[in-house]
């Protein structure tokens, strides 16, 4: 009998919220939007074939040839996921590239950049202070 772990984030890093194959990268890479930060790259497929929000992180070792840096950087990467999913206002698939100031950036920063830019390019909406819903 196979188990879940019982973590809640399966919405969130389950095997359904990932892009796992070759095509569906391809896919984003042609069809998608390209947003490039300070911290990262972020290309967006805003219509997916399956309706679902899911993502990939490309972290290679031409990015760092040490694998702390790389899954330092992936965790950054999942956690912005984590807390940016539940603003979706459509389904999407994002394919996000670390660029070298994730490096030393920390994790408030690197959610902020790639919360801007979804907002930017409409998929997610932010709740503001008071209470109104707020997309730019």
């Amino acid at each position: 009998m196979a188990s879940s772990c019982g973590k809640s984030s399966d919405k969130a890093f389950g095997p359904a919220a990932r892009l796992r194959c070759r095509a569906h990268l391809d896919a984003v890479r042609a069809g998608g939007i390209n947003l490039a930060g300070k911290y990262s790259v972020i290309i967006v497929l805003k219509t997916p074939p399956d309706n679902h929000s899911r993502t990939a992180f490309l972290i290679s070792r031409r990015f760092d040839l040490k694998a702390v840096v790389r899954n330092r950087a992936r965790r950054l990467f999942r956690e912005t996921w984590r807390l940016c999913l539940p603003g979706f206002t459509e389904p999407c698939w994002i394919l996000m590239i670390p660029r070298r100031p994730i490096k030393d950036a920390k994790l408030d920063d690197v959610h902020k950049e790639i919360q801007k830019n979804l907002c930017k390019i409409g998929i997610l909406q932010l709740e503001s202070q008071n209470g109104d819903s707020e997309g730019i």
